[in-house]
């Protein structure tokens, strides 16, 4: 008789492992995790992203367009040309520097355009029109 009253235990044990399986379907949304495979926040990044696009006096883009990027703090300039779209990007800059940029083609310049420390965006968009100096 002893017998007969062990065997439910068991069988208790099992009932109540045996939902727990069926829960581990596909749909089913979890809040356990596995080997640490639980998705982390990414931190914010600390770098900006400076583009735009340098047009000539009629509002068409100029390729070939030389755009020039300068690090106040170390006074390094850095030059790129536009594309043929007349656009140009500098990527990866820090936050907590402050930018100069300017944009030449032959004898002509625009007048400088300032990115400060202050200003938060991530990406920054400056277009550019070259025109002739008014005499």
């Amino acid at each position: 008789m002893n017998l007969v009253k062990i065997l439910p235990v068991p069988l208790l044990l099992l009932a109540s492992i045996a939902p727990a399986q069926q829960s581990s379907l596909p749909n089913d949304k979890t809040d356990v995790y596995l080997q640490n495979d639980k998705p982390k926040n990414q931190k914010e990044s600390n770098t900006r992203t400076i583009q735009g696009t340098v047009k000539d006096s009629s509002d068409n883009p100029l390729p070939g367009a030389i755009v020039q990027l300068k690090d106040m703090k170390s006074s390094k300039i850095v030059d790129f040309a536009t594309k043929d779209d007349g656009k140009f990007a500098f990527s990866d800059l820090p936050m907590d520097i402050n930018y100069e940029l300017a944009a030449k083609r032959g004898d002509l310049t625009t007048p400088v355009k300032k990115v400060s420390i202050y200003d938060t965006r991530k990406n920054v968009i400056l277009n550019f029109q070259l025109t002739a100096a008014k005499q």
